[in-house]
Formats: structure tokens, sequence, C-alpha cells
């Protein structure tokens, strides 16, 4: 009983952190009304914890009170699965032009003005991309990334 407890307390503690972790982690983030569960405008710890609980009562596929590493591998993908719908419907709904449904190259193009990351990476606009153009593009990114993901 004393491991239950003691497993029950540590797991609430980690998941009620899970707004910030997931801020640090790249995952999802809950959004004030998902927090907020009697909707009264303010967020209590309790919220924060019972939002945890859920959070991990999702997670733990055969109810067993446990998180195997299949199931926080199964949990992370499906987060990741919805984060890529997500993108995928806001370009479908970018790009589409015509309406119909889909995304042909030629709306592609012109949404995207074709070359605009061509243009981009080729600095000193000489219609080549050298290795080095590219890795300072690249490093740019990945500083911008990482900037971005400290500002959170």
């Amino acid at each position: 009983m004393k491991k239950v407890a003691i497993f029950t307390l540590t797991a609430t503690a980690i998941l009620a952190s899970a707004p910030a972790m997931a801020r640090q982690h790249g995952g999802p983030r809950p959004d004030f009304s998902q927090l907020d569960a009697n909707g009264d405008g303010q967020i209590t710890q309790a919220e924060v914890k019972a939002f945890g609980a859920a959070e991990f009562a999702k997670a733990d596929a055969d109810g067993d009170g446990s998180l195997t590493l299949e199931e926080l591998t199964a949990r992370a993908k499906a987060d990741r699965a919805k984060k890529m719908d997500k993108r995928a419907k806001r370009m479908l709904k970018r790009l589409d032009s015509d309406g119909n449904g889909t995304i042909e190259l030629a709306e592609m193009e012109e949404k995207q003005g074709g070359m605009r990351m061509f243009d981009r990476m080729d600095e000193n606009e000489d219609g080549v991309i050298t290795q080095e153009e590219f890795d300072a593009k690249k490093g740019k990114r990945h500083r911008k990334e990482k900037r971005n993901s400290h500002d959170e």
C-alpha cells in the first residue's frame, strides 16, 4: 500500500508539472480552458493535479497504474500525429486556392513563390547555393529554433 501511495504522489507531482515539461520538450500544451476544469476563470493546484492525473490515465493504456516505455512511446507518437494533422490542415487551407480539397504543384508554387527558400539561402544572389551558404542558413534556423524554445 505504501508503494502505491508513493507512486501516486510521485506521478501526480510529475503530471502536475506537465504544462511546464511540455513547453520544455515540445509536447502538447494544454490551453487555459483545459486546465480551468470548472470554468471559473482561475486555475487551482487541484485542477492542475486533476489534469495531470487524467493525462496519466490516457497514457496508461492497460490501466495498471504505471507507464511502460511502450505506453510512453505510443503517447508521444499520438501527440506528434495530432500536431502534424493540425499542420497539414493549415497547409491545405492556406495553399488550396481552388478549394477542391487538394494541393496541386501549381498552387504550391503560386503560394510558396516556388523558389523562396532557394532565394533566401542564396545570400550572394549568384544563382547557386554553396555548402557554406547552406550550412549558414541551417545554423541560423537551428539557433532561432533553440532561442524560441527557451522563450516559451
